[in-house]
């Protein structure tokens, strides 16, 4: 059921559409535990546009996230 599928299925599509443009977000992200991933995850789903939705994204890269 944890599958990284269902991961993707639960993921609002606004982190999906910033991670896919930051492909080192999306590496980071994709090398992360399945607990930070879901903190991560359910963090976006607080977020409400999509410039505020860009820097989420980019505190991967930068190492500002802390999850």
């Amino acid at each position: 059921m944890n599958s990284q599928y269902d991961q993707n299925a639960e993921m609002p599509a606004g982190l999906r559409m910033a991670l896919t443009g930051n492909l080192e977000a999306l590496n980071r992200f994709s090398n992360m535990s399945q607990l930070a991933q879901e903190s991560f995850i359910y963090g976006a789903r607080h977020v409400s546009s999509k410039e505020e939705m860009q820097s989420y994204v980019n505190n991967l890269v930068e190492g500002s996230y802390q999850g």
